[in-house]
Formats: C-alpha cells, structure tokens, sequence
C-alpha cells in the first residue's frame, strides 16, 4: 500500500491532500506523485539478513531499512554490539511536514539515527548479565524509547511503532567467557544443593527408622514390665493367700488349747504323737 502527496512542477510545492485510497489520480502536466508506504516496514540493524528488495533505494518496492548492528554500552561501561529489528508505519498527518523538512528520500537515514539513539539509550540502562537473563524487560524499555523518539507531534514527526525484536547480544569475549564461567559455577552449585538434598532425604530417612526401633524398644519395655508387675501380684495373692489360710489354721489349734493351763506342752506332745504315728520305719529321723 501507498500514501501520496501530489507535488506541483512549477512551483515545487505540496499539495493538501494527502491521498490514502487506492486508484487513478489526475495530477495535470509536468506534476507527479510523491510515494510514502502505507503498511508497517521493519527496519534492520543486523549484519546479515534476507530483505524483500536488492537494497536500492531508487527500487520503488524498497521500503525496508538494513543497516549494521549498534554500538551501544552496558549500564556497568562494557562495550557491546545489537542486532536489533522493529517494525515502523508512517502516519498521513506526518507525511507534509516530513516531506517539508526531509524530503521523500532523506527520511529513512533520519529514522535510522533516531532509532539509534533510542537503542544506545536504551542498552545504557541495563546491566550486562540482564541481557541474558531478563530480555523481555529489556525489549520493553527500547520499545518506550523508540516510540518517544519516534512520536514528537510538536515537530511533525508521527510514526508507528510496534513490536521490537532483540536479535543478538555480543559481548566482549572475556565477558562471555566469564559468563559462561558462571554458567559452570551455578550447574555446581546446583549439583552440591541436589547432593545436599538427597543426604538430608537419606538422613530424614534413617532418623525416622532410628525412631521406629525406639518406639519398638519401649513398646517391648512396657510389655516386659507388665509382665513382671502382673507375674510379681499373683506371687503377692498367692503368698498372701497360704499365710491367711496358715493364720486361719493357727487360730483353730489356739482355740482348741486355749482352756488348757499348759497349751503348748500339750501342743508339742501331740506333735510327738503325730510324728511317731506318721514315722516311716525305715528311717533314722522322725519328721515334726
């Protein structure tokens, strides 16, 4: 698609209108019409890329714009090359008073220095290491730079700007090794916090085993006391029951000689009788 601005011969002047529509226009002897694109167009710094024309300029499909990556520096000093793309779309208010001040052909290499400008600003307020780590923040800031750069009202300049491509970062090559360094630390770190964690699992494990056979010694403990206490009260009732019964015993032999004036002279005769009558012959001892 085309914008247009008819350009009077005699007087080398603009006209009004900015033609947006598609189709024949009569634009009288000598006069001719002035080309701007209509639809977005990326412009390129990059060191090699496929563009949709040869890269002349007078080619009139040739709306794209290739220039090398920018120089641009880190917010920590270093020095570093961006290989950067974005797309542009020319607004048809801006058109007469770009033409007025730049020309139809002049425009594109003031685009390219404020472009520039925008990406050097916008690289200086990052830290190197960030350009591997958080390049979607990055994208953002040089997309608010080049639309400030590219949106100026006041000065007649009124382009579109969207989506910015942050192609290649390169660094120095001692930055890049040292990157790359700390690349190989943190894996190691990371290995030493997996074997730190699979030792602290095994150990979790072996306390919880550890824990286990504690609770079966004590269980077994309990169950060993138990025993003994309830072996240790039946010995009690028992002994307690033969001395009753034995107490009983005594009390019915008191009863029985407590009238008697001698009882226990008469207690042991009896003794005696009882033993001679219950000896055994074939023995030397008499059992009282």
């Amino acid at each position: 698609g085309r914008y247009v601005l008819e350009l009077n011969w005699t007087t080398q002047n603009i006209g009004e209108t900015v033609h947006t529509q598609p189709g024949m226009k009569w634009v009288g002897f000598g006069n001719m019409l002035v080309e701007f694109p209509s639809t977005f167009q990326t412009m390129y710094f990059v060191a090699d890329v496929k563009t949709r024309c040869s890269g002349d300029e007078a080619e009139v499909e040739c709306f794209e714009v290739v220039r090398q990556p920018v120089k641009a520096r880190s917010l920590d000093g270093l020095e570093m090359s961006v290989a950067i793309s974005f797309q542009w779309k020319l607004t048809p208010k801006a058109l007469k008073p770009l033409y007025k001040i730049l020309g139809a052909d002049l425009y594109k290499d003031e685009f390219v220095r404020f472009a520039r400008s925008a990406i050097v600003e916008g690289c200086s307020k990052f830290q190197a290491d960030m350009y591997f780590t958080n390049r979607t923040e990055i994208t953002a800031v040089l997309l608010e730079r080049l639309q400030h750069n590219f949106n100026q009202p006041e000065r007649g300049l009124d382009v579109d700007i969207k989506d910015v491509q942050l192609r290649e970062v390169d660094l120095p090559d001692a930055f890049d090794d040292e990157i790359a360094n700390t690349q190989e630390q943190m894996q190691e770190v990371e290995v030493a916090q997996a074997e730190r964690e699979e030792q602290r699992i095994s150990m979790e494990r072996e306390m919880l085993v550890a824990v286990e056979k504690v609770a079966q010694v004590v269980e077994e403990a309990r169950g060993f006391a138990e025993k003994v206490r309830v072996e240790n009260v039946a010995v009690v009732e028992q002994t307690l029951n033969r001395q009753r019964r034995k107490a009983l015993a005594n009390a019915r032999i008191v009863q029985n000689f407590d009238e008697d004036p001698a009882p226990f002279e008469r207690l042991f005769d009896l003794m005696k009788v009882r033993a001679m009558e219950q000896h055994n012959n074939t023995r030397l001892l008499v059992n009282l």
